[in-house]
């Protein structure tokens, strides 16, 4: 045999393919490394003592399973305030806490008599509707006209007096002949404003009382309006606004809103309170309906012969235009130009609950009460509807 040579070794040697890691193995083995070094290096109470060969077996087993557990109590904390925190991530913070009076709008204010149907309307209107229901009614005096008149004042608070015979007879034929024009006789019946407002002031000037008050549809009727410019044309969507919003610049008593008003007592024919006089005073959004069983108007009592002033205070609440960006469901709110289709880009908390009241009304009276935005679909309701409106009175008046 001959000799082999030392450099043929060597050859053969350097020639000899060589074994090629992937990229699966130099992955898992530069984990490995990683993790030995950081389980040697970490400053963790108890790691290190897992590899160390001086700790014996069951030392090292119990530090695992504390080590888990801690680890795991780590993880459903972060897990939960995570969670948290994407179902909630709205925040409420105080941006200043001197805001211009100028840039926050006057309350909308209404002066409501508690007498809601004036003897001297009454009488006049009386006169002007006994002619043409006098053809239909042959024993039909204009007393008893007054009287069912009167009785209209029972569509405010669904009150039920028992009636005769004929007065259930005249009733039917009234409402035949003017049951559709409830709104506008239930308006000429109520106490007229130029006559209750014999001075206003705003802005720390004289003003005429008519052209910053109007005669508006409330809770409890027609009322003497100032301030209000939300335009109801129909129930189910209300058409815009009337006005623009007024504002006070300076701010103190003599700057905002004074009115001197006259009850008018002499002039009662169908008071609310059987011992009360004067008027409920409303201070309510300009841009909501003034519903006074919905939790977003303040109602307050005013007696004759007083002077009584009220102090105000607003927060402005803005919303970023970030806050748009996230679902309905997770903001938990709508902006008002949400849901256009419905509310025309006037959606508010108040117009929501108007709309399911009147729902409610129209599902099971099959009308719409007259101080109610009109709804286009049924009748307004009238006498003949009192019975209905009576039996479900407390579900009308509770809040929403």
């Amino acid at each position: 045999m001959a000799p082999e040579f030392w450099w043929l070794k060597y050859r053969k040697k350097n020639l000899k393919p060589r074994y090629r890691l992937t990229t699966e193995m130099l992955i898992r083995k530069s984990l490995r490394e990683t993790f030995k070094e950081y389980i040697s290096c970490s400053s963790i109470s108890g790691v290190r003592h897992l590899i160390s060969p001086e700790e014996p077996i069951m030392a090292r087993l119990c530090m695992f399973v504390m080590l888990c557990c801690l680890f795991s109590t780590v993880q459903y904390y972060l897990y939960h305030t995570w969670s948290s925190t994407l179902s909630n991530p709205l925040v409420v913070s105080g941006e200043s806490f001197t805001y211009p009076i100028k840039d926050i709008d006057f309350p909308a204010v209404a002066l409501c008599n508690t007498n809601r149907i004036s003897r001297k309307a009454l009488k006049k209107k009386a006169s002007e509707m006994y002619p043409k229901l006098s053809k239909l009614h042959n024993n039909l005096t204009l007393n008893k006209l007054e009287r069912i008149l009167q009785l209209t004042g029972q569509l405010i608070n669904f009150e039920k007096k028992p009636s005769n015979y004929f007065e259930s007879k005249l009733i039917d034929e009234y409402d035949k002949v003017f049951g559709s024009e409830t709104v506008d006789i239930m308006k000429a019946l109520a106490p007229s404003c130029d006559e209750m407002l014999l001075r206003c002031l705003w802005g720390g000037k004289s003003v005429n009382c008519s052209s910053i008050f109007q005669v508006r549809r409330t809770m409890l009727g027609h009322c003497c309006a100032f301030n209000y410019v939300l335009e109801y044309g129909a129930a189910d969507r209300p058409k815009g606004t009337i006005g623009t919003v007024k504002r006070q610049i300076v701010p103190g008593l003599m700057n905002g809103l004074r009115v001197i008003i006259d009850a008018m007592i002499d002039d009662y024919a169908y008071p609310l309170h059987q011992y009360r006089q004067g008027f409920d005073v409303l201070v309510f959004n300009s841009y909501h309906f003034a519903d006074t069983t919905g939790g977003r108007v303040l109602q307050r009592t005013i007696q004759p012969s007083q002077a009584e002033y009220y102090l105000l205070s607003s927060i402005k609440q803005v919303a970023a235009a970030e806050v748009r960006k996230y679902p309905i469901k997770t903001r938990q709110c709508l902006f008002h130009r949400d849901l256009p289709q419905m509310y025309n880009n006037f959606y508010s908390y108040s117009s929501c609950i108007t709309i399911c009241r009147i729902q409610t009304v129209e599902t099971l009276c099959k009308c719409t009460p007259y101080f109610l935005p009109s709804s286009s679909g049924l009748p307004t309701c009238t006498l003949k509807n009192l019975n209905c409106l009576h039996k479900y009175k407390g579900l009308w008046s509770e809040s929403g």
